[in-house]
């Protein structure tokens, strides 16, 4: 019988989806159906965060200057045109 990897005097229940390691009924964590150890949830919640906040706050910079490219191409196409002459 396989041992957990962080107690070894405790024999291991299931095996963490991301480290593969042999786990006991104390480390085990169900996410989603999926079992995970202390370890592999600590580096989950730390990498999760700050990435997602990032990708968004280039997906709006990204927006708001594709909107003021389109508004100066407009304005600029206007002016030649001269539908915004006197």
């Amino acid at each position: 019988m396989a041992c957990c990897k962080y107690h070894p005097d405790r024999p291991g229940v299931g095996i963490c989806m991301r480290c593969r390691a042999v786990i006991c009924n104390v480390c085990c964590t169900r996410l989603d159906g999926v079992n995970h150890c202390h370890a592999c949830l600590k580096t989950l919640g730390q990498a999760t965060a700050p990435r997602s906040a990032r990708r968004i706050t280039r997906s709006l910079a990204a927006a708001f200057f594709l909107f003021i490219a389109c508004l100066l191409f407009v304005g600029v196409f206007w002016e030649i045109q001269g539908i915004l002459a006197p």
